[in-house]
């Protein structure tokens, strides 16, 4: 796990001061390497093959080929045995030998070969081209810009990317707008309009000044494998199980973290398991904990640890995490609106005092269908077939008079969020239930001249099953995902040098889910195979529990602990300055404080708009 950065036009100061810049990513050595104008810079998370083996940039034997590598090649160990069965002769025992030996080999397609997560670029002196490659899921960021000279830099980060003279660096007003929707940017944007991201499962190839970019993998829910929960339990469980073991294997200490849902605690059992079997130590798991019962879920934590038998610690959150608000947006380098990135950061602090890599839960949603919103896509494919239209927009219309809490409880937004959609065609529903600023919002937020698109709903027009599930959990996979939770994993346990695996993200699992029929993984409910799975291994009361999400009680806080931040921020010179009008930002504020709508999330996604724009000078 590292830091990469590169150019084909940079000088030894320039590639010097970017590898400085992602020190926070690879503490552990730096590294550089130049051909003419191209370099290449390498910051060092030293997980495998500790030794000066593993050093980065890394050049083959015969000197054509060089590379830079960011992540874990999860399966190195057997890929390694059938390139040395074919001739290859290693230096070392580290990942990044395996995928430059087998890029060497295969190109392109020794792409499909790799289980694992990363980012990197190689470099062919012969044929002077840059490959740039992405993992499947995106769970390793790389971000790339045009030159004026049509050459390309790249790097982990954007805040390292600006380092690069040359680029872009004005303000995408689409960009801007899709922020306010999503409350990321979604790829391939970014807010400047010179640097873009490059799309999970995604490669880029420059060469005299020509980019070429393709699609190498992308996830398929097209279900029509109808089988029961035990059958689907069979299949699921080896393979959940090797991507567990897999994402174990290290040479520095694993823990996981752990809140007591369903998702980490099927990975902290596995986790023991597979240690008490290999004679290992227990592992080390971590949770946070907070004062609001309705996000505290130390209870249940504990009681997974129990079982497990893992050495179990808690972090209290505390409303001091917005404090980092400023050091979070230079982390991401842009606006990123979801604040439970604050407590990856925290949780990623206090774990990094203890090991190197953790485990954790992210994507169970994603792969098994555990988020409300795909409950409500199916009841309301039957919510349209049987109430006349008429109706629908009756119940909408009264469902805007329906009020909410900010205390952590959401049954009656999701209601209201359900009929006042109930009219919607399905790509325009889903897009309404998982974006913010809605496009009415954003055009009086932005004085356009008419309502913009729903940037999701495009994305879920594009999926290949007209099946409402399998429409959601696609896009889900391709927005939602790499978008939100792996972008603040990344950025925030990075911050710190964490490195996080993702067990739920092994492709092999995913493929395998995603044949299923839509009725076999909605079967009596969300996660209904995880949770087929999770019987094998937890106690009833575990499987059964509610789920209550890992979110701060930003709601609250902004109207207590947080207040004199909001009034001292969002004022409306400062919204003028950021192109905002400033009326409705006025009223959305009004709302809040007044508890007649729960807009934390709009509040704070304004927060980090306002402290992006003073980070650039806006």
């Amino acid at each position: 796990m590292c830091g990469i950065a590169g150019s084909t036009h940079t000088d030894p100061d320039l590639l010097g001061r970017m590898a400085a810049a992602m020190a926070h990513r690879g503490p552990d050595a730096r590294g550089l390497w130049h051909d003419g104008p191209v370099g290449l810079a390498h910051a060092r998370l030293a997980i495998i093959d500790l030794s000066p083996g593993g050093a980065q940039p890394m050049a083959s034997p015969c000197g054509r080929w060089v590379i830079v590598f960011n992540g874990e090649i999860y399966n190195h160990a057997a890929l390694r045995a059938e390139l040395e069965a074919t001739g290859e002769l290693f230096a070392s025992a580290s990942d990044t030998e395996v995928l430059l030996r087998l890029l060497m080999r295969q190109g392109r397609d020794g792409l499909h070969r790799l289980i694992g997560m990363f980012a990197f670029a190689l470099w062919d002196r012969c044929e002077r081209s840059l490959l740039l490659g992405r993992d499947r899921l995106g769970v390793k960021p790389l971000v790339w810009g045009r030159l004026p000279d049509g050459g390309i830099a790249f790097a982990s980060e954007i805040d390292t990317l600006r380092r690069q003279p040359g680029l872009d660096l004005s303000l995408d007003g689409q960009a801007l707008s899709d922020y306010l929707a999503c409350l990321y940017v979604p790829a391939p944007r970014t807010m400047h309009a010179g640097i873009a991201k490059l799309e999970p499962g995604h490669w880029l190839l420059w060469q005299d000044g020509r980019v070429e970019q393709g699609c190498w993998w992308a996830p398929a829910y097209d279900g029509g494998r109808r089988i029961s929960l035990d059958e689907a339990a069979e299949e699921v469980l080896p393979l959940l199980d090797s991507a567990v073991r897999l994402r174990m294997v290290a040479d520095v200490e694993v823990g996981c973290f752990l809140s007591g849902g369903i998702d980490s605690s099927v990975i902290a059992a596995l986790m023991s398991r597979a240690a008490a079997q290999a004679g290992a130590p227990p592992v080390r798991s971590f949770t946070m904990t907070f004062d609001e019962p309705a996000y505290d879920e130390r209870a249940a934590a504990r009681a997974v640890a129990a079982h497990v038998g893992s050495i179990h610690a808690e972090l209290p959150a505390h409303p001091r995490v917005a404090e980092h608000l400023d050091r979070m947006v230079q982390a991401f380098g842009e606006p990123f609106g979801n604040p439970t990135a604050l407590l990856i950061h925290d949780l990623s602090t206090s774990a990094r005092r203890h090991l190197k890599v953790a485990l954790v839960g992210d994507g169970g949603d994603e792969v098994f269908a555990g988020y409300p919103r795909h409950q409500g896509g199916l009841l309301a494919e039957r919510y349209r077939a049987v109430v006349p239209a008429p109706l629908r927009a009756l119940a909408g219309w009264a469902a805007a008079l329906i009020p909410e809490s900010s205390a952590g409880r959401h049954s009656w937004r999701r209601a209201r969020e359900f009929l006042t959609a109930g009219t919607l065609p399905a790509d325009q529903m889903y897009a309404s239930w998982v974006e913010y600023f809605d496009p009415e919002e954003r055009r009086r937020l932005l004085r356009l001249a008419e309502a913009p698109e729903r940037p999701l709903a495009r994305l879920y027009r594009q999926a290949p099953s007209p099946s409402a599930l399998d429409a959601m959990q696609q896009t889900d996979l391709l927005s939602f995902l790499p978008g939100n939770l792996l972008s603040y994993g990344d950025a925030m346990s990075m911050a710190v040098a964490l490195e996080l695996r993702h067990p739920f993200l092994d492709h092999r699992l995913i493929e395998c889910v995603g044949h299923m029929a839509a009725a076999t993984r909605f079967e009596g409910g969300k996660k209904a195979i995880l949770k087929a799975v999770a019987r094998r291994l937890l106690p009833a009361a575990i499987v059964d529990r509610p789920k209550l999400g890992f979110n701060p009680p930003m709601g609250m806080w902004l109207k207590t602990d947080l207040k004199a931040m909001v009034a001292e921020r969002l004022t409306p010179e400062r919204m003028a300055a950021l192109g905002l009008e400033w009326a409705p930002v006025a009223r959305l504020l009004a709302e809040h404080q007044g508890g007649r709508r729960d807009h934390a999330l709009k509040v704070w996604s304004l927060l980090v708009l306002e402290s992006w724009g003073r980070s650039q000078g806006i």
